[in-house]
């Protein structure tokens, strides 16, 4: 009996999800803002110099991000809606370490610099999934792959504008997040938490100066705590 009634319960479910029609709208404009752990990975660099930038620095979140999507539903699968998007976002990082100038090609002295403003400006493609609860509530999974275009590396305390900084375009990440919303009308409110991240090493924070172990690898998978609020508005 009780195994007649979990049938009848996975069929009740199934047929709650598939047979009724999602109200995701057709667009999606919306801006997120993310806070992220530090990336404190400093490796081997000299002991008592990665103590005390440590000590310095015991803070643990400390990158942040800001971002502008737009996304159109490709599908309607019962409750099921599929998105796919592209946008614009911004992250700074703000762990002070040493990093590679040589990189820039216009500050050629062989000493040892260090930043604490590390500035990327991406542009992501995703596709996301949303699966309705009720006529308010939702839960998203979405994959988005991001392709730096800009970076500028300083420190909060320069008087002039650093030099350091490139145009540039690679592909140079991708994550998945799975996130919580909340739809009033056509506002939409999202909480998303990145779920993975695979990521290209970045040379010029990882490299001979902390002694990364790393030079014959190009891609890591490391997913440093993070959370981004989303407010959207559909039609």
């Amino acid at each position: 009996m009780k195994k007649i009634m979990l049938s009848l319960g996975v069929l009740f479910l199934i047929q709650s999800a598939f047979g009724q029609t999602a109200s995701i709208s057709n667009w999606i404009l919306s801006a997120n803002v993310g806070i992220e752990a530090h990336d404190k990975r400093l490796f081997d660099y000299a002991r008592p110099e990665r103590e005390a930038l440590l000590r310095m620095q015991p803070e643990f979140w400390g990158t942040y991000h800001l971002g502008f999507h737009i996304q159109r539903k490709l599908f309607n699968k019962g409750r099921l809606a599929g998105m796919l998007g592209v946008g614009f976002t911004f992250e700074k990082a703000t762990f002070d370490r040493p990093f590679n100038h040589l990189h820039f090609d216009v500050d050629n002295f062989l000493i040892l610099r260090h930043q604490n403003d590390y500035k990327k400006y991406k542009v992501p493609i995703s596709y996301g999934l949303f699966f309705e609860i009720n006529e308010r509530w939702s839960v998203n999974g979405a994959f988005s792959a991001n392709f730096l275009f800009f970076r500028s590396v300083g420190r909060d305390s320069y008087s002039e504008p650093t030099p350091y900084r490139e145009g540039t375009f690679g592909f140079c990440d991708i994550n998945g997040t799975l996130g919580i919303f909340y739809k009033l009308n056509n506002i939409l409110i999202g909480f998303n938490m990145r779920a993975f991240n695979f990521q290209k090493i970045d040379k010029i924070i990882f490299n001979s100066l902390i002694k990364d172990p790393r030079t014959d690898q190009t891609w890591e998978w490391d997913n440093p705590l993070r959370f981004d609020l989303t407010v959207g508005y559909t039609w």
